[in-house]
């Protein structure tokens, strides 16, 4: 499945093969079937009603084919979510998300149109090497070949979305300026994580040092996060937006 730019808890987002804001945790262990129990069977995303024309903003549609392909996958990564905790996916409320994620995209590229921002080949080469990094590949034609392999992302489009992440990466800078995180921000957030780990598991998070990299790096992406979060808010309340879902 294609996966979109995905606007929300988690703004500044980008390619990647898994997702999520916090580490690895281990899942509990789920009990064993009885003998005459049978498979669940696998949800399916509801598109029953989907006009062809969701939402408006400033003027540039948001076609229907565009918000199915956003959340048949956000539609995937929550059934996965579902299976391990056991709680039903709310389509309803996974659609206004959805489409709350496209609006707000699309407000963040036009913003970053009028600010005349660019993506130079070096930024977007520096991107293209987190992800690889990130996922775990050999070079930047592993990842592309994967990409359409299994998102049916061809390279020409996941170019043009690591374009476009970079300049949202630079409208955000812009906003938040330096967010690098302070020693007690990241020793609350140490904290908060080991309580939430022994609540969780029973167990303890790794030392604080080892741990470190990843505590700022969410750090960081919280509080591009929260710019992020109030420039949508702003933008949508300057601008024309029409939902139709």
């Amino acid at each position: 499945m294609k996966k979109k730019w995905l606007i929300g808890l988690c703004l500044a987002g980008s390619l990647a093969f898994a997702t999520g804001c916090a580490g690895n945790t281990e899942a509990e262990p789920a009990p064993e079937e009885s003998a005459s129990s049978t498979p669940a069977e696998a949800p399916t995303p509801d598109l029953e009603g989907i006009p062809d024309v969701v939402a408006v903003v400033n003027g540039l549609e948001i076609p229907k084919d565009e918000f199915i392909t956003s959340y048949e996958g956000a539609f995937q990564q929550m059934s996965m979510q579902s299976q391990m905790t056991g709680q039903e996916v709310n389509q309803e409320q996974l659609k206004t998300q959805t489409l709350d994620n496209l609006i707000g995209n699309k407000l963040l590229i036009q913003e970053a149109d009028k600010r005349g921002i660019e993506a130079s080949e070096e930024a977007v080469a520096a991107e293209t090497d987190k992800l690889v990094k990130s996922n775990n590949f050999a070079d930047a034609e592993e990842l592309f070949a994967k990409l359409e392999e299994v998102q049916g992302i061809p390279k020409e489009e996941a170019t043009t979305q690591i374009e476009q992440q970079v300049r949202l990466n630079t409208l955000l800078a812009e906003e938040t300026g330096d967010v690098t995180p302070t020693e007690e921000e990241l020793k609350a957030a140490y904290e908060e994580a080991k309580a939430q780990g022994a609540a969780a598991q029973g167990g303890e998070i790794p030392p604080f040092e080892e741990v470190r990299p990843q505590l700022e790096q969410q750090a960081v992406a919280q509080k591009q996060n929260e710019a992020a979060a109030a420039l949508v808010e702003k933008l949508r309340e300057s601008g024309e937006v029409t939902s139709n879902l």
